[in-house]
């Protein structure tokens, strides 16, 4: 019984030591994984298995990884140096630095590293060598190795939501739908809340919402996801000011008073177009405009060359700031010539008119006899005469007493029947 009970403790003896020194490990702990490009972890190097018996006197690390992906910003160490060579960083047990042995679970060295930027997805291994002393001698201290995720990238670059206080988005908010129209009145500065739908995405808002002046403001949000995909939503925000009335004066293109010279015009304001008749022997009008802002611009145009029937004649009036256009018409009936009638006999209702209209035939045909005694042949009057008178005065036989030796009696009856033809 005594031989077979040594026999046992001899073997747990010689198995202590062996034991103690294949416990000794040096593992990697990281402080987060499945990292997005740009983010930052540490790796911390934990040595266990350490106690009053297996003390670890002296080790040197060497920690591999890929720089392509990861970038080393620093570690920090109690009782090491740290050290960098490419793509291994040295850690070297200081024992001036150590000032007392190593315990168990205790933290080697801390190391930092930030996944680069454009990294595609996946596993990106860090490697863990260690070489070791315990109790002074050489021993085999046993090292692990991890890896990092690096998650791809989000394209997201939709907000989820967006709102301005005191204003309504025309349309409603919908992620696919990138231009918004909001009425704001008396406001120049607004609020934009707006949220994306992938948190890690970034929101940027164009700095003029908080100055926005009156009439059209382009607001933009710009929406950058994890890979960098933009997207860019827009709101015109319409402001509306009331103004000022030295504002309403300079924009007023309204008339205060119309007039024609000669012509009656019934003028309002609010009232644009007017209707005027005129007589055939007007072609021109003069027309003075008194527009409400003495400053403001009147234009007329088309009251100097009237013609027969329909004239359009405009008052354009210009505001004084130049933002309000009114136009006033004129709509201007040039009647047609009239024709003057001579009338050839009088209105048979009128006694006085037939009374002159007698005189004058009878005056007329007076000297129309008058005349005809200067116009004429005095013989043709004689004629007349005899013609009329014929019946009533006939000749008497004249006596001749005596005849003369000397009257040739062939030519008196040559002058008889002479006088004779004449008189038929």
């Amino acid at each position: 019984m005594k031989k077979g009970l040594f026999k046992i403790l001899l073997f747990i003896l010689l198995l202590l030591p062996l034991s103690a020194k294949a416990e000794v490990k040096f593992a990697l702990s990281k402080s987060a994984d499945n990292l997005k490009p740009g983010s930052n972890f540490s790796v911390t190097i934990k040595v266990t298995g350490v106690d009053s018996v297996n003390a670890v006197t002296n080790f040197s690390l060497n920690l591999n990884y890929k720089s392509s992906a990861l970038t080393y910003t620093g570690g920090e160490s109690g009782i090491a140096n740290i050290g960098v060579n490419g793509e291994n960083i040295t850690v070297a047990y200081d024992a001036a630095r150590a000032g007392s042995s190593i315990g168990n679970n205790f933290d080697a060295a801390t190391l930092n590293f930030t996944i680069n930027n454009g990294v595609k997805s996946g596993d990106y291994a860090l490697s863990l060598n260690s070489g070791c002393e315990i109790n002074g001698a050489a021993a085999s201290c046993s090292s692990n190795s991890t890896s990092i995720n690096v998650a791809a990238l989000s394209g997201n670059a939709n907000l989820n939501s967006l709102k301005i206080p005191n204003a309504t988005l025309k349309p409603a908010f919908d992620k696919n739908t990138t231009e918004y129209d909001a009425d704001i009145k008396d406001i120049t500065e607004i609020t934009i809340n707006a949220t994306a739908q992938d948190p890690n995405a970034k929101i940027q808002v164009s700095d003029n919402y908080k100055s926005l002046v009156k009439g059209e403001n382009i607001v933009k949000i710009v929406v950058t996801s994890e890979n960098g995909t933009t997207k860019t939503y827009t709101i015109k925000v319409n402001l509306t000011l009331t103004p000022t009335d030295e504002e309403k004066l300079k924009a007023d293109a309204s008339l205060k008073s119309i007039t024609i010279k000669g012509q009656k015009i019934d003028f309002k304001s609010d009232e644009k177009k007017y209707y005027l008749n005129v007589k055939y022997d007007i072609k021109k009008l003069a027309i003075k405009a008194e527009p409400t802002n003495p400053n403001a611009t009147v234009k007329i145009t088309g009251q100097d060359k009237l013609l027969v029937g329909k004239n359009t004649i405009k008052i354009e009036i210009k505001s004084e700031d130049e933002t309000t256009n009114d136009t006033y018409q004129i709509i201007v009936n040039r009647e047609e010539e009239k024709k003057q009638i001579t009338k050839t006999c009088p209105d048979s209702t009128s006694t006085r008119e037939w009374i002159i209209f007698s005189i004058s035939m009878l005056v007329t045909f007076t000297l129309g006899i008058v005349l005809g005694f200067f116009l004429c042949k005095k013989d043709v009057l004689v004629k007349i005469k005899n013609k009329l008178f014929k019946k009533k005065n006939k000749e008497e036989p004249v006596a001749i007493e005596t005849l003369s030796d000397t009257i040739d009696l062939s030519n008196v009856k040559n002058e008889i029947k002479k006088d004779n033809k004449k008189k038929q």
